[in-house]
């Protein structure tokens, strides 16, 4: 699996390691994020600082987190990305109109207090 949670800062964070693709690992990730809504915990992190690839069914699979968390009045941030993906999020122009993203795991949740 290529993420891990724990939590941080009151927030749940979703930590991704290495290639996150959502056609695979992205109905294991919904199922987590249920598991963490179902249990009132709806402030959640991502942290990108590992993640060396993601294609467009990751990046749906985190606007599908987004909308999940949002209607259950919660919120997702990103943390940490690297540059490639980073460049991803911008052409698709995510960054900024839909997604944050923070330098840390720290910063990401404090901006949801």
């Amino acid at each position: 699996m290529p993420f891990s949670t724990n939590e941080q800062y009151q927030a749940v964070v979703f930590q991704i390691t290495g290639k996150f693709l959502g056609s695979i690992e992205g109905p294991a990730f919904k199922e987590k994020l249920e598991e963490m809504k179902a249990e009132g915990k709806t402030k959640v992190v991502v942290d990108l600082s590992k993640a060396d690839f993601m294609d467009s069914s990751g990046i749906g699979t985190l606007i599908g987190a987004l909308a999940t968390m949002k209607k259950a009045g919660g919120d997702v941030k990103l943390a940490s990305m690297k540059d490639r993906i980073k460049n991803l999020f911008l052409l698709t122009r995510l960054l900024g109109s839909v997604f944050e993203d923070f330098d840390s795991v720290e910063e990401a949740a404090q901006a949801m207090r």
